[in-house]
């Protein structure tokens, strides 16, 4: 994966925004700062609102604010396309540049070109038939607060007309041929399809095998996730003309709506700030000093961080930089190669893909029936056992590689780190605790975290005014791309639903059977996650199993976690994992190398998935003792 096309997932490491692109002109950087400066302020907002209607509600039992969820869709709507189109102009959307960055260099323009007429075209489709959608609210308003439904669909205009902007201007600064070849490419592909999209309508299964070879064509070029989803999307339904465009701009607004999807932006600000705050720094100092001197103590401690880290951020990405970066100077003193550090990163962040509030579970909730609070609860023992074994197969490593353990912390020194560590160790106590307790939603919950790690950080003394508005403005490029591209995948689901393509995947996999059910959507999932990050395969995928789960009487929980799981294993494999490369970035390794290494954790991986799957009790004890009811 190219740096400059995914640092979504690099964002965390840097203590500042991402720089621009070279090329990108002065009026368009103000209109992005502006941009910026609107979301930064209502996610500000946002977290206000949240907060004060759940402190309202717990401790003087008032509805008096029960209208501030009105405003969620309005603000999730404005982030995915306003923050999408500034995260864009950043060089933030992920993609699988893997095969395109090492195509010659004339084929690798040609494919960027390509890829940003792709922007454009769907930018163009998604931004003109957002107009009649817009003229069609303008009466609409909401029940509570009166917002006129014009507003919800306003961001997608203009969003989308940024989204051209930046990609035409892109486009333009390529060479004249590479415009010409790309530019020729692509209208021809364009009109072949209006000429033949009848006959493809008409006959299916070549509908079927020319949108699997599109898809895969669009994802080896680099195409961004999120607009190789909506171009299949669109795609799909005009072939078949089961449905105008109007339609498609309709779902592409609601998939990035919804009171719940706002725990995704806050608990991604919480980790922003949370690494302002040094608290990755202070973790691994305590779980040091207490394991640090076992042989492979440092790489165990590793493991342990980034589960602890998990419980305080939803973001993977984060998570592996608020442990990686201070464990990989520690690593690197006691002579562990860049190789070994990156893939044990790797695994201990698949391993940590079901601990809350993971954006997984989180997503998971959303898309389904599951109770997400319940799935929180439901992910701590599956990740635990897995994190184990990887910690007992560190240990076994650690005899054949010969790693000399570090020197034994004295009690004064576990103290010392303990207590330094106490604060951000009562993060997720609080967290787990608030929806265990009842006090709020994971949502309401996730406000919490957000407050909590700025009075942190500013007792750390780690938090500016300045800094605190980078730490906004890096949240809010991630969230932009985020729910950019989970709009795209509701375009993508809707369709494959609206043509019964959903329902023979549905059908084919339940014709397996109970026993083969729940391996066959490991297979799946882990296959879909090497290719798409897991808030894009959740979207399309968890809705579609889950009634072939109950049809079968699997537990819901069990299947949410292993699936979540599933996607961490997925996410991991190389040569495409993005969380590889993240992991790769942050210790300085390459993909190549620190694949041997990782050898040896995914079978582990693997087998704990594979015991969270047949010993349900793992999954399910927390939540039954509690009485979670889903």
């Amino acid at each position: 994966m190219h740096a400059d096309i995914a640092p979504a997932s690099l964002t965390p490491l840097g203590a500042s925004a991402p720089a621009y692109p070279q090329g990108v002109p002065g009026w368009l950087k103000a209109i992005d700062s502006a941009v910026l400066a609107l979301l930064n302020v209502a996610l500000v907002i946002e977290v206000i609102l949240v907060f004060v209607s759940t402190m309202v509600r717990t401790f003087f039992h008032s509805s008096a604010m029960m209208g501030v969820d009105e405003a969620s869709p309005l603000f999730l709507i404005t982030l995915a396309f306003l923050g999408g189109a500034v995260a864009y102009s950043r060089g933030q959307f992920i993609a699988i540049t893997v095969l395109a960055d090492r195509a010659p260099r004339a084929w690798n323009e040609f494919f960027k070109a390509f890829s940003e007429w792709v922007v454009i075209i769907v930018s163009l489709l998604i931004g003109g038939y957002s107009i009649p959608l817009l003229i069609a609210n303008a009466e609409e308003k909401t029940i509570l607060l009166g917002i006129s439904y014009i507003w919800m669909t306003l961001p997608i205009t203009i969003g989308s007309a940024l989204f051209v902007v930046r990609a035409g201007l892109s486009l333009l600064d390529r060479s004249w041929p590479t415009i010409a070849a790309a530019t020729g490419v692509v209208w021809v592909t364009v009109l072949l399809f209006l000429v033949f999209k009848t006959d493809l309508g008409a006959q299916t299964h070549s509908l079927y095998v020319m949108l699997s070879v599109l898809f895969l064509a669009l994802v080896a070029m680099g195409v961004p996730v999120g607009f190789v989803l909506a171009t299949i999307g669109i795609t799909c339904v005009q072939a078949m003309g089961s449905a105008d465009m109007i339609a498609v701009v309709t779902n592409a607004q609601r998939g990035s709506g919804g009171f719940i999807f706002l725990a995704l932006p806050f608990f991604i600000l919480a980790g922003f700030i949370m690494d302002r705050a040094d608290v990755g720094g202070r973790i691994v100092d305590f779980v040091g000093s207490l394991i640090g001197h076992v042989r492979g103590g440092l790489l165990q401690v590793m493991i342990v961080g980034v589960y602890i880290s998990s419980c305080i951020s939803g973001s993977k990405a984060a998570d592996m930089a608020t442990v990686g970066l201070p464990m990989n100077r520690k690593l690197e003193e006691h002579g562990y190669l860049p190789e070994e550090r990156a893939a044990i990163l790797a695994a201990s962040a698949a391993m940590a893909e079901s601990v809350p509030p993971s954006i997984a579970l989180i997503l998971l909730g959303s898309a389904t029936a599951i109770s997400t609070g319940a799935l929180f609860i439901a992910g701590v023992l599956p990740a635990a056992t897995i994190g184990v074994m990887l910690m007992l197969t560190v240990r076994v490593r650690a005899v054949f590689a010969d790693w000399k353990p570090s020197p034994k912390a004295s009690r004064r020194e576990i103290v010392r780190t303990g207590r330094l560590a106490f604060m951000p160790l009562m993060i997720p106590v609080i967290l787990i605790g608030g929806i265990v307790g009842g006090v709020g939603t994971p949502t309401e919950v996730s406000t919490f975290a957000v407050i909590y790690s700025l009075v942190l950080g500013l007792a750390y003394r780690k938090i500016s005014l300045s800094n605190f508005w980078s730490s906004l403005t890096g949240a809010s490029l991630l969230n932009g791309m985020i729910f950019y591209t989970v709009s795209a995948a509701t375009i993508f689901s809707w369709a494959l639903t609206l043509e019964g393509i959903t329902t023979a995947i549905a059908a084919t996999v339940a014709g397996l059977g109970a026993t083969a059910f729940l391996p066959a959507v490991i297979v799946i999932t882990i296959i879909m996650g090497t290719m798409l990050e897991s808030f894009v395969t959740i979207i399309i995928l968890a809705p579609l199993l889950l009634p072939v789960a109950q049809q079968f009487g699997i537990d819901q929980l069990q299947y949410g976690i292993i699936m979540a799981e599933a996607f961490g294993i997925g996410i991991i494999l190389p040569p495409i994992g993005i969380a590889l490369y993240v992991a790769c970035a942050i210790s300085g390794a390459q993909i190549e190398k620190a694949s041997k290494p990782l050898l040896w954790y995914l079978p582990v991986l693997l087998a704990g998935l594979l015991l969270v799957t047949y010993v349900p009790t793992i999954t399910t004890v927390l939540p039954t003792l509690l009485k979670f009811k889903y």
